[in-house]
């Protein structure tokens, strides 16, 4: 009885100190997960319908594979506002719905920066070389590298025909909110006075370049409908990109001005029943034929910065890779990589993508990145937050729009 009872005893203390090694052991694991909370940018058509869950569940899954020790939330719906400097200040902040990295529109690079929200150079082993140099240009300010280029977006015409539609629509395209006109305006600017004149037009008065705001009347008046209303104009294609999308799938002939990635949406929604016959850069102003492009980019938020510095670069670096940016493009979040069904035309920023075996023979593609490889320029990084309400309300009312008032 007694070997019995000590038996025992050893048995559970043996038990006992198996439990607790466990149990320090999670304890010690758990110390070394970390969180990183990203918000990547959400301004791109919704392909599957679902709000981007397919989209955020994917960085999310694809980037936690690669990096064990890191928990990574990933945010960015309909909801996010990246245009408000009072919000981006909540985004970049200190408290626990603070994010580590935003995916940015450098367009308001400048004032994160004097906001004192931004950490320099947060991946220093990154090449700038492998970047569109005018993406560079974007995510630089003063002398320092604030972000890294994921997406450069801009504005094409493209003229397309659907082999179901009927009738001939001469131009479908948004011609308001709050940055899309001061952004019009600017590209004429540039246009007429070279473009090295960007921020002189930024701080320009329009009523004293009645020629540039002529250029954006004349484009716009071509989408006049027969019953004398204008689409274009009135804020019905701001308030549904699709609504755009659908009336170029209704139509035998076209043009459309848009984003690339809209652009993918129409091709997407067609299943294949509209062709983009050719493409150009939207006559604007007077003179040269510059394309004006807004530079998305991760920055990194500098109260959290130092302490989850390696995680940050981790998924900076993640985020940019050739790999993930190709998956991106052609919807790996919704189909299989070797799946030609689904492509968003998104443009990324590093100029290798376009060298891709399979970017190369989208013929859509190669004839985007030759006008953005010859023709494209930086939008302002700075400023123009403090000056588009004064643009856009100018411009209006010198286009004589019905509808006087503009929002984001």
């Amino acid at each position: 009885l007694f070997l019995y009872c000590y038996t025992a005893a050893i048995s559970a203390h043996m038990l006992v100190s198996v439990v607790l090694l466990l149990l320090a052991s999670a304890t010690a694991i758990s110390a070394h997960i970390q969180t990183l909370r990203v918000l990547i940018f959400p301004y791109i058509p919704d392909l599957n319908k679902d709000g981007l869950a397919s989209l955020r569940d994917y960085i999310k899954r694809e980037f936690e594979l690669k990096n064990k020790g890191i928990t990574l939330v990933v945010d960015g719906d309909s909801n996010t506002n990246l245009y408000d400097l009072d919000k981006m200040q909540k985004y970049l902040g200190t408290d626990s719905n603070a994010y580590d990295v935003v995916e940015a529109d450098a367009v308001i690079l400048g004032e994160l920066v004097t906001a004192n929200l931004l950490e320099p150079n947060p991946v220093p082993s990154i090449d700038v070389k492998s970047f569109f140099p005018f993406a560079v240009n974007a995510v630089t300010y003063e002398g320092n590298i604030y972000g890294i280029p994921t997406l450069v977006c801009a504005n094409f015409l493209a003229e397309m025909t659907s082999k179901t539609g009927s009738g001939k629509l001469d131009l479908i395209g948004n011609f308001r909110g709050s940055w899309t006109l001061p952004g019009y305006y600017l590209s004429a600017y540039v246009n007429t006075h070279g473009e090295l004149s960007m921020y002189e037009g930024v701080n320009s008065d329009p009523n004293d370049h009645q020629e540039e705001v002529n250029s954006i009347k004349q484009l716009s008046n071509r989408c006049l409908r027969t019953d004398g209303s204008n689409p274009c104009t009135s804020g019905k294609y701001k308030k549904d990109a699709t609504e755009m999308a659908n009336d170029a799938i209704k139509s035998k002939e076209s043009s459309f001005l848009g984003y690339s990635e809209v652009i993918g949406e129409v091709l997407h929604l067609s299943k294949s029943d509209v062709v983009v016959e050719s493409i150009a850069i939207p006559p604007l102003g007077e003179k040269e034929m510059i394309l004006q492009l807004y530079t998305d980019a991760l920055v990194a938020n500098k109260n959290t910065y130092q302490t989850k510095k390696d995680a940050i670069e981790k998924f900076m670096e993640f985020y940019t890779s050739d790999e993930f940016r190709l998956s991106y493009a052609f919807c790996g979040d919704m189909v299989p990589i070797d799946d030609t069904s689904c492509t968003r035309y998104v443009l990324p920023a590093k100029t290798n993508f376009y060298q891709n075996s399979r970017v190369k023979e989208n013929i859509l593609y190669q004839q985007l990145y030759g006008i953005v490889q010859a023709s494209g320029i930086s939008a302002p990084n700075s400023q123009l937050y403090g000056k588009k309400e004064y643009l856009g309300n100018t411009l209006i009312a010198m286009l004589n729009y019905e509808d006087q008032k503009d929002e984001l």
